[in-house]
């Protein structure tokens, strides 16, 4: 039986009898060789196609759910705390997946979601989640709440984070992180309240960097919500996850599970980085007993994954399990201009033509600068990112394509240097009204006309457009 307490106890035990071996074993030797061999297996190594960033061959991307379904089998799940690896058998892998949820009904009233699996090609718009868990000064949280999720276009309500509390550092492992939690909450429900969207489901808990916030407050919001299980690496677990699976599963609520899979590290190139996001896009089923898995790609390299290599790593690993399976995946799309760049509307426009059309049921985002600069969100990014989720589900994987094609090069050359990382959101809103300055909101509707141009129309946001 899939989703329960007494099935993740059965792979936590297994855990403890797993074959140990060292962290750097796995990361060096075990993962690696593995990923290497079954891609070889398999005739899937120099199968990238930079002149196809979007993934246009269904045969191909069959064969890639094959060896990542063999590579689930043969690795498992590498647990952090126990140094040892949780194998999973080819029957409960089956079983697992066959049990997993097609369809996640969540939220009240008005603001009722079903988050659903989808095809390539599909044509029903998908489910739209944001902000992802950038951190903001506690001040702007509600301003930009609030203000955000006045588009309908937000269906799902997860970030920002903060890193202070009542102007302390936020401290994980410490009462500081409980306190965040319940911080966090306040602010949360002040601001969904504000927006008139006291309805809305939630992913949480966005300021919690290990178990504790989500010990303190997951359970305090009707349920089901969305556990965010952020798990320490591809492929890896911990204690600290399970512990988020034992409470969700406990209360009612729905886990996402998984991590990014870097390309150009211990997963290697594009194929075997796909294998990999496949293998654990599987494996959080079993192990974690997720209701929704999360395994992007980004490349090491810049942290982002709009460039060709991981924009077709993730294309074809999105379409394997879409192709394969009813299984939700969440994939985030990973910008690295930031807000009012130019290169951040392109990169968008690139990352969800190329996932939408691939089958993608779900998304958080957007990650705008890489995550790497704290208040660099800004509600026109998060409704931009929104808007071309939904659009681009109406594409063909030959337009997505095209448009990728028509796009990546406008900006290819700041992989190699340091991308243009935008301003904040106090220099581009008054924080009050959060009106924003005519310079952010000029590009972003010229943005959206862009988008049309292109063939990727936009659905009105609802606030300015």
């Amino acid at each position: 039986m899939s989703h329960s307490i007494s099935e993740l106890i059965k792979y936590m035990d297994r855990g403890k009898l797993g074959k140990r071996v060292t962290e750097r074993q796995w990361d060096y030797e075990v993962l690696p060789g593995i990923l290497t061999e079954v891609a070889k297996k398999h005739g899937l190594m120099k199968t990238f196609d930079a002149k196809n960033p979007v993934n246009l061959d269904g045969e191909l991307a069959d064969r890639f759910f094959k060896a990542g379904w063999e590579a689930a089998l043969r690795l498992g799940i590498y647990n952090t705390d126990t140094e040892t690896i949780v194998n999973v058998t080819e029957e409960e892998l089956a079983a697992s997946v066959e049990a997993a949820p097609s369809e996640l009904t969540l939220g009240q009233g008005n603001d009722r979601r079903t988050i659903f699996s989808r095809k390539p090609e599909d044509g029903r718009a998908p489910i739209f989640g944001g902000p992802l868990s950038i951190q903001m000064n506690e001040e702007y949280y509600v301003p930009l709440i609030s203000e955000t999720l006045k588009s309908p276009l937000v269906d799902v309500h997860e970030g920002p984070s903060i890193d202070t509390v009542y102007g302390s550092p936020l401290l994980a492992n410490t009462p500081y992180e409980t306190a965040g939690s319940f911080y966090e909450l306040e602010m949360r429900k002040l601001a969904q309240f504000r927006a008139g969207r006291m309805g809305i489901p939630n992913m949480l808990v966005a300021s919690s960097s290990t178990e504790y916030g989500n010990l303190a407050t997951f359970a305090l919001l009707p349920q089901p919500q969305i556990a965010l299980v952020l798990i320490p690496s591809s492929l890896k677990t911990n204690y600290c996850s399970l512990h988020k699976c034992v409470q969700t599963l406990a209360v009612g609520g729905y886990i996402e599970s998984g991590s990014p899979n870097m390309m150009g590290g211990f997963t290697g190139g594009p194929e075997t980085s796909a294998i990999a996001s496949i293998a654990d896009d599987l494996l959080q089923y079993s192990v974690h007993q997720a209701h929704m898995s999360g395994s992007p790609v980004y490349d090491i390299r810049y942290s982002g994954n709009c460039n060709r290599h991981a924009l077709w790593s993730q294309s074809v690993s999105t379409q394997a399990v879409a192709r394969n399976t009813h299984l939700i995946m969440l994939k985030t799309i990973n910008q690295v201009g930031g807000p009012c760049t130019e290169m951040f509307y392109k990169e968008t426009i690139v990352g969800f033509a190329a996932s939408s059309a691939s089958g993608l049921s779900y998304t958080i985002g957007p990650r705008s600068a890489g995550g790497k600069y704290k208040n660099h969100l800004t509600p026109l990014e998060i409704w931009f990112a929104a808007a071309c989720h939904k659009a681009g589900a109406s594409l063909t994987l030959e337009k997505a394509n095209e448009i990728c094609n028509t796009l990546i090069p406008e900006y290819e050359k700041w992989h190699k240097e340091e991308p243009p990382f935008g301003r904040p959101i106090n220099e581009l809103h008054d924080i009050k009204t959060m009106k924003p300055i005519d310079e952010h909101r000029e590009l972003y509707l010229r943005m959206r006309a862009l988008s049309e141009e292109l063939g990727m129309p936009l659905p009105s946001d609802g606030v300015l457009s």
